[in-house]
This record gives structure tokens, sequence and C-alpha cells, in this order.
């Protein structure tokens, strides 16, 4: 039967009868496969008869990666033998061997977190918990797929789940040639699909599934993706404030304003900068040529002092060619030549004098100097990558209480073919504060070492008849209390209006409740009532935290909102 000819009144009797999908992810995970980064698992034996799209399967081979192929020890097909780091389409529709991928990307257990199996009576649990993605220290990502033995799927995704750099894909197929059915909005369910293939892909952070999927057979080649019912489950919703002190510019191909001028960024407390012009501040007392070629970053170039900024200090930066400078040396060893705004607020902290492809091989040279009151990286006539003749000159000029001076000589963004420069600061695995435009906006200040948060405690969720904890981070060391605020609704209102510039209100003022505080994280306990018509019920939750510190005309910063769906 074709899943068009199918009633609505089929479809929920089809989900009916398929297996409750769970909400959260089992902690029954069984045995730790042991993998490292790039491994795949040896067969594991399901212990059922598994059918998927047609054939059944009795085992199967796990990735490190976040996905797994389904095998039949009995049949014709050979063994799988790649683990795939790479998620792409194509390789989801020509695998000889069938896929069922989770959150598919590069991870890497050997750097955080393990990959586990467990085989149940009727299910199996493949999981991945707390696997950091590869080049990003501290992510941790838990996701769990659930295999039953009449042909259902559940997936579940934990809060921490993120692709932070990489592109990803949830999905699943039985490849060997398949046609490639155009990508599914895996958020937006119920989803009725009449093809055996269905995928979602994610570019950097933008995965956004909630836990409790349940994937369910129409036949040999259809699916009813389903949420699974009355599952507790929070999101984050909005950011908190003051406001990060990441900034940034973003230049359009051969478009830079920034040539011959200086911009000095005075450390006023709280993680806070003045930035200001510097008229001509150019220091050419430099002379540390570093190797540096195409691509290329020079690791652990000790300041001689140590650094302090707005996410924290640092003694020892990282150098890359391409015109940025990694904060604490090892947090990464990425090299990338293709600026996007997203991967700079999303990876770990760095500094953009002139982020863009540049390559020293063609022309020029980058230079460390450790002088005894400041650091100086300088990238001197650095010639851009594809464009021999082309000469950047600009230079990051760092100090111990803190100051920076962006200056520059002659700056071009002609990378034929690329329409981005970026300038600026992050702090790292921020939200997206938006550009500026620098030059515009002299003078001005930044905001505070990070923005106030709430979500979750890990492994805590708005069940009724529990206690949900809820956890507000990035409290301020001088705050004196503050008080949760519970709400019907959203109203999202721009309390710039009233002197707290950059916050946001994001739940109405239905009920408030004391907290009292601590530094940098307060617990927030919130009892759910046992009963049943909560199921499915959504609050809007906010903290608003006081501290006559702040700066703002009303001593108060809020936290990010947290929608809380209460459940089962």
């Amino acid at each position: 039967m074709k899943l068009s000819h199918l009633s609505s009144f089929a479809v929920t009797a089809l989900v009916s009868a398929a297996l409750s999908a769970q909400c959260q992810v089992d902690p029954n995970v069984g045995t730790n496969l042991a993998l490292g980064d790039d491994a795949l698992s040896a067969v594991q034996p399901l212990g059922f008869t598994f059918p998927f799209a047609g054939t059944n399967y009795d085992s199967v081979y796990v990735s490190s990666n976040g996905f797994l192929y389904l095998f039949d020890t009995a049949g014709a097909i050979a063994p799988p033998t790649a683990s795939h780091f790479g998620a792409t389409v194509n390789t989801l529709l020509t695998s000889p061997n069938a896929m069922v991928c989770g959150l598919w990307q590069d991870l890497d257990p050997s750097a955080g977190g393990t990959v586990n199996f467990n085989a149940l009576t009727g299910k199996a649990l493949i999981t991945w918990m707390g696997v950091a993605e590869y080049a990003n220290q501290g992510s941790a990502n838990t996701f769990q797929i659930v295999l039953n033995n009449n042909g259902s799927i559940d997936m579940i995704f934990d809060a921490n789940c993120a692709n932070l750099t990489h592109t990803a894909i949830t999905g699943w197929s039985p490849s060997a040639g398949a046609t490639d059915p155009g990508a599914s909005d895996l958020s937006n369910l119920p989803i009725n699909s009449s093809s055996a293939t269905v995928y979602e892909v994610f570019s950097a952070t933008t995965f956004d599934l909630l836990s409790g999927t349940q994937i369910i057979p129409v036949g040999t080649s259809a699916w009813v993706v389903v949420p699974a019912q009355g599952c507790a489950r929070s999101a984050t919703v909005g950011r908190g404030c003051p406001k990060p002190c990441t900034f940034f510019e973003e230049f359009p191909a051969s478009m830079i304003d920034l040539s011959n001028t200086s911009i000095l960024f005075t450390a006023v407390g709280n993680g806070a900068y003045s930035v200001t012009n510097c008229g001509n501040c150019f220091d050419t007392n430099f002379a540390g040529a570093l190797t540096l070629t195409d691509d290329s970053l020079a690791v652990g170039q000790n300041l001689g002092f140590t650094f302090p900024w707005c996410g924290g200090s640092t003694t020892s930066i990282d150098v890359c060619s391409n015109g940025f400078v990694w904060l604490v040396s090892g947090s990464t060893n990425s090299t990338d030549w293709s600026p996007t705004a997203a991967e700079f607020v999303a990876d770990p902290a760095r500094i953009a004098a002139n982020w863009m492809d540049l390559n020293p091989v063609l022309g020029g040279t980058v230079y460390f100097d450790a002088l005894p009151n400041k650091a100086l990286i300088t990238w001197n006539n650095v010639a851009t990558y594809l464009v021999p003749g082309s000469a950047n000159t600009f230079q990051l000029q760092l100090f111990p209480n803190g100051n920076m001076i962006l200056a520059y000589g002659t700056v071009l963004n002609n990378r034929n073919g690329f329409s981005e420069a970026i300038v600026g600061l992050t702090q790292g695995a921020v939200a997206n504060p938006g550009a500026i435009d620098l030059s515009a906006s002299i003078p001005f200040t930044t905001g505070s070492s990070a923005p106030a948060t709430l979500d979750a405690q890990s492994g805590s969720y708005p069940v009724i008849g529990t206690t949900f904890v809820m956890e507000a981070g990035a409290v301020r060391a001088t705050t004196v209390g503050g008080n949760l605020i519970i709400g019907a609704s959203n109203p999202s209102l721009d309390l710039g209006l009233i002197g707290l510039t950059g916050c946001t209100l994001l739940a109405s003022l239905d009920v408030t409740l004391p907290v009292a505080t601590t530094s940098p994280v307060t617990s927030i306990n919130l009892p759910i009532p046992n009963a049943a018509n909560l199921i499915g019920r959504t609050l809007s939750t906010q903290v608003a935290l006081l501290d006559p510190t702040v700066g703002f005309a009303i001593p108060v910063y809020l936290t990010n909102g947290l929608a809380v769906t209460m459940g089962r």
C-alpha cells in the first residue's frame, strides 16, 4: 500500500501499535566499544532479526562518528570498513551497507566520551555518551539509536548535542545506490515519507532536533516519523545579558576599510573593553619570523606574561597564517582559511586581526615577538592566496593589563571567488551577537565576559511528580540575589527601553520565585506536580539577577529563556 493511500486513521493506528519511544537516553548503555577517533567497531549481534526497507539484518557495525551500518552475517554484502568522518548525502546513498545516522559528523571519543552497545530483549541500544566533536575541546554529544525488533527506530538526543564546526546528517537509508528524495526537516514532525531514505543535513551550529523521535516503518519503503508523545524536555530561547564581549565585522569581497588605521581596546573591568582610535600605533619592532606556510599554525608562542581577556587568561597563543590567533594554545588545530560568522562565534576563543585566505609562500612573513611590555603578532606584506604580488600588513598587540591594539598598514580582501574577511574577538562558543561596523561604531564599549545562561542541569527533565533542576550560569560574583520568572508565554520584549541594554524579557511575569544565588553557577529547583493534565504543557522561564555593579540603569541582568515542556 502506498503511504499516500493511508488514511489519517490508519497512520494513527500504526503509530499507536508501535513501541512507545523513549523520551530520554536510556542509561543502560551496556558495553563500551572502546572506539577511538575515526574508528569502526567489530560486528555487534542484535540478538533478533531487524527488518529494514525489505531486508532483514541480524547485527550492526558502529562508527565513532555517530552512525551505524546494518549488517546480515549470512548475506552476500561484505562487512563495512569505513568510519566516514565526513558526513555527505552521497555517502549515505551509495554506501554498500545500509546506514542509520544519529548525529553523523566528525566525532572523536579519544578526546572525550564513549561509544556503547547493549543488546536487550527485543531492542538494541547504540549510545554515543558525551563524545567530543573533533578539534572542539570541551564539547560533548550524547545521543542514542534504539533498534526495535518490530522495525521501528527511536532516536534520542540529549540537550548537549551540537555540530559546532562540521556538517552533520541525521537520517537513514538502505543505501546501495538509493534514490535521493531530497532533505526533510526532522524538527517539523510528523513526516509521512514515501521514500526508504530520509535525512536532514545540518551546517555548522544548526543542529535543532529534540529528544524523543520515533521512526515507524510503513511496508518496506516508507516511514512515519513522529515525536515521542508526552516527553519531558526543555529548550533554550534567546540569549542572556549583559551582551557578550564577542564582536566582529564581516567585510564583503574587495571591501575593507581598515587600511592605515589603528584601534585601541582598553580593558575596563568585568571583561569589557572601551574601544577608541589609536592614531598610528603600528609597532615596527618586529623581528621574530615564524616559518608559516599556507594554512599553517605556529603553536605555543609564549607571551612572557599572563594576558587577561574577557573569557579568562592565557600565557601562550597559537598563530595562524590566515590572519588570526587562538587565544589558548592547543584549544584547536584548525587553520581554517574560509571565514564565516557562524564558525567565528562557535569556535574556541580567538582574535581575528584580519581573518582571510593568506599564503606566506607567495610573499611576506608572519612574526611573533615577546617584548618586555607587550607581545607583537605581525603579518608583514603577506600575500592573498592565489593572488601573487598582493600584500597585506597588519598587527595584533597584546599587553599584560589586558589591553590590545589592532594596527593596519595596507590590507586587502581580494581572494578571488570568496566574499568575506572577518575582524574581531570572540570568547568562543557563544550565540552570534551580530556583526558591527567597527570604523563607524568607534568609540564604543564591548560587553562583559559572558552573558548569563539558563539550562537544565545535566540529566534533569521536567517530569511530572519530580523536581526539575535548572542551572543559571555565568552568574557574576557581585550578584546579591535573583528571581525565577515563570510565565505562560514568551513576550520577547526588548528591555533597552528601560535601560537594560541588550536584555530581552523571555518569560511573561505571571509568577516570580526568589533565588539564592551563588557564583558562577546557581542551581534552581522547580517542583513539578504529579498531574497528568500538565503533560505537554510548556512554560517560559528566565532568571533575573540583581547586581549593583552591573552598570545598567536598573541593577539587574537576565539569563536566556528556557522553554520547559512538562511530561513523563
